[in-house]
């Protein structure tokens, strides 16, 4: 019985709402900020041919993503696997925004990879 409360107290954490937002909207933030801060290089990069700055907006990108991923990863190992994730109960919320979370980051990775294609095959300045 004491070690079961004390899972519980240890795992309380991950039931707040800030890691669990963090994992659901770490994707689309990182996906803003890799589309808006590529717009704003184009010029600089078409001037210096500094390509190299382009990538690694991508790489800071997907640095975040995966940030996001994994919290929503740790989130979802600390809910109980054995319960379903379309109930009421704050452990089933928790699991269920940490599995959220976990999809949005994959696809928001998979966005963020698909629109730096273009940069690894077309000369940013045409």
């Amino acid at each position: 019985m004491g070690a079961q409360a004390d899972l519980d107290v240890a795992d309380i954490r991950w039931l707040t709402p800030l890691p669990l937002w963090i994992g659901i909207l770490a994707g689309p933030i990182a996906w803003a900020l890799d589309l808006l801060a590529s717009y704003a290089l184009v010029k600089w990069v078409c001037v210096s041919r500094g390509y190299v700055a382009l990538h690694g907006v991508m790489l800071l990108a997907l640095a975040i993503v995966a940030g996001g991923a994994l919290v929503s990863w740790r989130a979802l190992r600390h809910t109980q696997t054995d319960r379903k994730t379309d109930g009421g109960r704050p452990r089933e919320r928790a699991r269920f925004m940490a599995v959220l979370g976990l999809t949005l980051c994959a696809l928001f990775a998979l966005q963020i990879v698909a629109g730096a294609i273009p940069t690894w095959v077309l000369d940013a300045c045409q």
